[in-house]
């Protein structure tokens, strides 16, 4: 078993690798596009999140943007049988009243209660901002009311779930709460050098998010071309960004991993950092729990971390600034 890490301002602990509950959500839009995964049996996401519970996986990530809060219910449903309620993290977008004025509107708080009746939790232990603009100045944010919910008990602690890199590195210089959510994965580790550091010193947590690549660092992909879903938000990513991506795939099996270990190469990638609170992958099925469990649980499956096999992949595609 992978060991365990410390959450800031939480005084808690859990396991490095925690379930994203973005897949389980269902179809859904944003803006006309799709911005699911694809369809879900309600009933086997709660079989699948309860089993991930008993498995040893006790970090969950949720939002009330995941098909108008149908991710928290689930795992709301899940978490009412669980044995112990595992740690929990949701995210809250921005209205745009409150980003020109840089507080929350009272409503803020209604939506605060509305995702705790659907998780049925008296607390959400970390509460994000969900994707605020990288142009906001946090050091003039009023952050009164995340601070009566934090000593209401209603949240634990506080942050943001960033846009971009530099959205990350802008709220950890003003001290906004103690928790960046952000990308972090063998084919985007800027934040090592632009963001660790940071963190470190003002002892904050950090949740790196698709750490697979949105699903692209994936075995099947090395003899395969990827093909999405209309419903699958994939379907909308740049097929620039998809081909680049599944080029460095192949070139890390070039330098010597093994295809069946392609996903634990790169999970344990992010653990290596004690940066990394937590990476969240997402689920869908039990299949996929299964492989996650099997690399928790595994103490040999680090033995292709070492930096041959990232001599010749960029930190980051070159197109992102």
């Amino acid at each position: 078993m992978l060991k365990k890490r410390l959450w800031h301002d939480l005084n808690r602990e859990t396991n490095p690798i925690g379930f994203g509950c973005w897949q389980i959500a269902g179809n859904h839009t944003s803006n006309g596009k799709p911005n699911g995964w694809g369809d879900i049996d309600e009933r086997k996401a709660v079989a699948l999140l309860t089993r991930a519970m008993s498995s040893g996986i006790d970090f969950y990530d949720t939002a009330q943007g995941y098909n108008n809060g149908n991710s928290e219910m689930l795992l709301g449903k899940a978490m009412a049988n669980a044995k112990k309620k595992p740690l929990i993290c949701s995210k809250i977008a921005l209205t745009s009243d409150e980003i020109t004025n840089c507080n929350l509107n009272n409503d803020f708080i209604l939506k605060v209660e509305q995702s705790l009746k659907r998780l049925q939790s008296e607390q959400i232990d970390v509460l994000l901002l969900h994707n605020p603009p990288d142009s906001i100045d946090w050091t003039s944010f009023d952050q009164n009311i995340l601070t009566t919910l934090k000593e209401q008990g209603k949240i634990g602690t506080f942050g943001i779930s960033s846009i971009s890199i530099n959205g990350a590195k802008n709220a950890a210089q003003a001290n906004f709460g103690s928790t960046i959510e952000w990308v972090f994965n063998v084919f985007e580790r800027r934040p090592v050098t632009e963001l660790f550091p940071l963190l470190r010193e003002k002892k904050m947590n950090f949740i790196a998010r698709s750490p697979l690549s949105r699903g692209l660092i994936n075995s099947k992909y090395i003899t395969s071309e990827p093909k999405f879903d209309e419903n699958d938000f994939r379907s909308t990513l740049p097929d620039d960004w998809i081909k680049w991506v599944i080029s460095q795939l192949r070139k890390i099996n070039s330098n010597g991993i093994e295809l069946k270990d392609i996903i634990s190469f790169s999970l344990n990638y992010c653990s290596l950092f004690r940066e990394v609170t937590s990476t969240i992958v997402g689920i869908k099925t039990m299949e996929q729990l299964d492989a996650i469990s099997e690399i928790m649980n595994d103490s040999a499956s680090q033995k292709y971390l070492k930096e041959s096999v990232l001599a010749n992949i960029p930190e980051c595609y070159p197109k992102w600034k």
